[in-house]
C-alpha cells in the first residue's frame, strides 16, 4: 500500500522531527539543552561566527532560551563531550561508547 504525502504535509513531519515546528519540545536550561542533544543524536560545533556560532544557533532554535553557558555546564558536569564525528560535534555521554573504536584508532 502507498501513501502519498502533499508537500505541506511532508514539511509538517521533517519540522516536527527536527523539533523545528514552534511546540516546546524539551525543558528549559541544561535539562533542556542535554534533552535536545539527546534527541539530534549530535550537534556539529562551528567556529564560525557571523551572528552567533552556529551550534547556539542549532540549540536557540530548538529551546528559545538557550544560553552558551549551559554547553558549558554540560561539559563541566559529564553530561555532554566534544568528539570528532564527521566534523567537530556535542555529543551526550550517554553515547561515549560509540565513540570508543574511534578514539582509539
Amino acid at each position: 500500500m502507498t501513501h502519498s504525502l502533499s508537500v505541506r504535509e511532508a514539511r509538517k513531519i521533517v519540522l516536527y522531527s527536527q523539533c523545528l515546528d514552534n511546540r516546546r519540545h524539551f525543558g528549559s536550561g541544561t535539562d533542556g539543552t542535554l534533552e535536545a542533544i539527546e534527541h539530534l543524536g549530535y550537534v556539529q560545533l562551528d567556529t564560525l561566527s557571523v551572528v552567533e556560532r552556529a551550534h547556539h544557533h542549532t540549540l536557540w532554535n530548538r529551546l528559545g532560551k538557550f544560553q552558551p553557558l549551559h554547553i558549558d555546564q554540560l561539559q563541566r558536569e559529564g553530561q555532554i563531550f566534544e568528539h570528532w564525528a564527521h566534523a567537530l560535534a556535542l555529543l551526550p555521554m550517554k553515547d561515549y561508547r560509540y565513540s570508543l573504536p574511534m578514539m582509539n584508532r
